[in-house]
């Protein structure tokens, strides 16, 4: 069930009892009947202890109010909930009372439903600041509050001077994966003032490692010397993983650097040994070298586990270097097997086809 749809059955489950024209509630007199809201549990218990609606605390009514805000933005008596709340001597500081209460008890859904309501009676960074809090716990037990959690971050970035917004909207960034655009708006966040505590120093600087490794990723093709001058320095920090290795192997094998190659892909291998990738650059690198049964003993270790389609043709190129065109064929047959239509079959198939 979507967001939307949860609130809306929970706003079914309401009661509301009936308001007459020209009643006074403290200093507000009502304009118009309506009808307020109340949780149905409460009138229950009520009713399980012998009360009348009569006796009904008015305080659950603003807790109804409240709730009935923060479900549905559009409700038809919001304007008036809101012109009541407002004028109700304490209604504020009840809502923050059960706020407070409904996070000590980690009943977040209520506390940032109560939060939403709160801000259209009083918007303030405070209040706004806790909703956000709230919503990003929400956020990372239940993946459905991410589209709420982004469109209250757009409403939070209206109000000036607010940098925290920013701060969140960095953290779902990060969560997927999209690390450029999480350092943008963290480097927001921090211009616009927000504060820099030991925790976020860490996270902007992970944010921009991550950022340099993948733009270090991007450049092993088309510019490998740049590639490697910002890989390298990052094996201090992601050398436990074997791919920045493996990268960094491709880089020097661009640049025609074999033996340098060869030695970053031993340092992958003694991280992980059955990394196919790494199998498949040995063989190419070998077969770069002249060394084309090394290069064949990997690749066909690579092509046991993998049945893929650029290996195997990877062995065929191998041992027509070598002039073994019989073993090519038999290798070109099991590609075709694999992908009838790939490129590189089809070159090597018209290569072969009159040896």
């Amino acid at each position: 069930m979507d967001i939307q749809s949860n609130f809306n059955d929970k706003l079914s489950k309401l009661l509301f009892l009936p308001i007459n024209k020209g009643a006074q509630i403290g200093e507000y007199t009502i304009p118009k009947d309506i009808y307020l809201p109340i949780k149905a549990e409460q009138i229950v218990e009520k009713v399980k202890h012998g009360e009348t609606f009569e006796k009904i605390p008015f305080f659950y009514f603003v807790e109804g109010m409240v709730y009935v805000l923060g479900l549905d933005e559009n409700f038809k008596y919001n304007d008036t909930y809101i012109q009541l709340l407002s004028n109700i001597e304490e209604s504020i500081k009840y809502i923050k009372g059960n706020i407070y209460n409904a996070i000590n008890n980690e009943i977040y859904e209520d506390a940032y439903i109560m939060l939403k309501g709160l801000v259209l009676i009083e918007s303030n960074i405070e209040n706004f600041d806790r909703l956000l809090l709230v919503l990003d716990k929400l956020r990372t037990i239940d993946k459905n509050y991410e589209e709420e959690e982004l469109k209250m971050i757009e409403k939070g970035k209206l109000i000036d001077g607010f940098a925290t917004p920013y701060l969140y909207e960095a953290l779902i960034f990060r969560d997927k994966k999209d690390f450029t655009r999480a350092l943008h708006s963290l480097n927001t966040y921090l211009s616009m003032g927000g504060i820099e505590t030991e925790d976020i120093s860490e996270f902007k600087e992970n944010l921009k490692n991550i950022n340099d490794y993948e733009k270090g990723i991007q450049l092993i093709y088309e510019n490998p010397n740049e590639a490697l001058k910002i890989l390298i320095p990052l094996v201090d920090i992601y050398g436990d993983s074997a791919e920045i290795f493996y990268y960094i192997a491709i880089a020097y094998r661009n640049l025609g650097i074999h033996e340098k190659a060869i030695y970053y892909l031993n340092e992958a291998s003694a991280v992980d040994s059955a990394l196919i990738e790494v199998l498949n650059e040995y063989g190419i690198n070998y077969a770069a070298m002249g060394e084309h049964k090394t290069a064949i003993e990997y690749l066909k270790k690579a092509f046991q586990a993998a049945k893929s389609v650029e290996i195997c043709t990877n062995i065929v190129m191998c041992y027509i270097d070598m002039k073994k065109f019989d073993e090519a064929k038999k290798y070109l047959e099991k590609a075709e097997k694999i992908d009838p239509k790939d490129d590189i079959v089809i070159q090597l198939k018209n290569m072969l086809k009159d040896i």
